[in-house]
């Protein structure tokens, strides 16, 4: 089977060839290193790239599905924010973001990462969400015959790109900060349910534009949960966000695509919502968090393609690389019969990361991953 086949067969719950092999993201300290292992061997080819995203590196280690594909479907009105900016702060390197987020530039590798919330009053949140969340987005579809007519020509036998969806719940807790989301959740919940409401609203029809992409697999990640307990009373999510999602993957199942739900921390609680909601898998399954593996398999590995479970807060930085091999075996034997399982590192595949852990984690799955399994 080739990348796409693979990754299809999987989300399908059938078995394919091999267990696939999932990345989120590469962070670039561990990518320079990984280039300057490889030396002369890596040569850079422009066909593995997709507009502004490079999956040449993810080609080469040998993942067959990857994030980075970031597309607008629906924007705010031209000259908008030129008109009406998101407030300045004294530092450069800080921006406030149309959310009320506040992210600081890395000088190193000139991206920015979030830092804090800028909103801290109802009155604030008030203000960002009826100036930009009110008004009426227009769709960004323009782009799509161009996009369409790139990726017939991708090699999407060889590695597979997502898109992604417009998150909800996550930028909302983070340009409120936790104090006002759960200040509002509890007092306020008209107020919070509002802002659910006007990001849904933009986000579906973000959704109806992706629908007519030629994207297979989407993800729609929204960090909302700690290690071992959820951010929010699964309750709350039900009623709250769950039907938010289900209108925004609505779009998306109507047009055979696959929707993916990702959030690091301890997520099953909201599981059963997830699958409501429509999505075919949820990613990142973090063992430091309570994510047992073989539990998730047996209670819900007919409904969801389980994607994730190789730790990363010590396994992948500091363990050997036969307790590596030993927690891919473990993965595989604890969730890939009858396929429905991809092998991935639990979050991105960071600085600390070593290689050669990196390197075994992808060889042991090609090894002990393929079907029938015999493990």
């Amino acid at each position: 089977m080739n990348a796409k086949e693979r990754v299809i067969t999987t989300l399908n719950h059938e078995e394919p060839d091999r267990v696939p092999l999932f990345c989120q993201a590469i962070m670039p300290r561990f990518e320079i290193n990984l280039i300057e292992y490889w030396g002369n061997e890596y040569k850079h080819d422009e066909k593995y790239v997709l507009y502004f995203s490079d999956y040449n590196i993810h080609r080469k280690l040998g993942f067959d599905l990857c994030w980075g594909f970031g597309v607008v479907p629906a924007k705010l009105p031209r000259n908008f924010l030129k008109d009406y900016p998101t407030p300045q702060l004294e530092d450069p390197n800080k921006i406030i973001d149309i959310d009320g987020r506040v992210y600081l530039r890395n000088p190193e590798f000139n991206m920015p990462w979030y830092y804090e919330n800028y909103i801290t009053t109802e009155e604030m949140a008030d203000y960002f969400y009826d100036r930009y969340y009110s008004i009426e987005w227009e769709e960004n579809s323009n782009f799509i015959p161009k996009l369409n007519k790139t990726l017939s020509a991708y090699p999407l036998d060889e590695i597979v790109p997502c898109a992604h969806i417009n998150s909800i719940l996550e930028p909302i807790w983070e340009g409120l900060g936790l104090s006002l989301f759960t200040k509002l959740l509890r007092k306020k919940r008209s107020k919070l349910k509002k802002y659910i409401d006007l990001r849904t609203k933009i986000s579906v029809k973000g959704a109806k534009v992706l629908a007519e992409t030629d994207f297979d697999v989407f993800f729609l990640c929204d960090d909302t949960a700690f290690k071992n307990r959820t951010m929010i009373n699964p309750k709350d999510h039900r009623e709250l966000i769950i039907p938010a999602y289900k209108k925004i993957l609505d779009e998306l199942n109507k047009a055979g695509k696959y929707a993916i739900f990702h959030s690091d921390g301890y997520t099953e609680p909201y599981f059963e919502g997830l699958i409501e909601a429509g999505f075919k898998g949820v990613e990142s399954l973090e063992p430091m968090a309570g994510m047992n593996l073989k539990h998730l398999k047996e209670t819900y590995g007919d409904k969801l393609c389980l994607i994730g479970n190789i730790d990363v807060s010590k396994l992948l930085p500091f363990g050997t690389t036969d307790e590596v091999k030993q927690s891919v075996k473990q993965c595989i034997k604890d969730a890939g019969e009858g396929g429905g399982y991809m092998l991935s590192a639990c979050t991105d595949i960071t600085n600390a990361c070593k290689l050669e852990n990196i390197f075994t984690m992808i060889s042991a799955t090609k090894k002990y991953g393929k079907y029938p399994l015999k493990l």
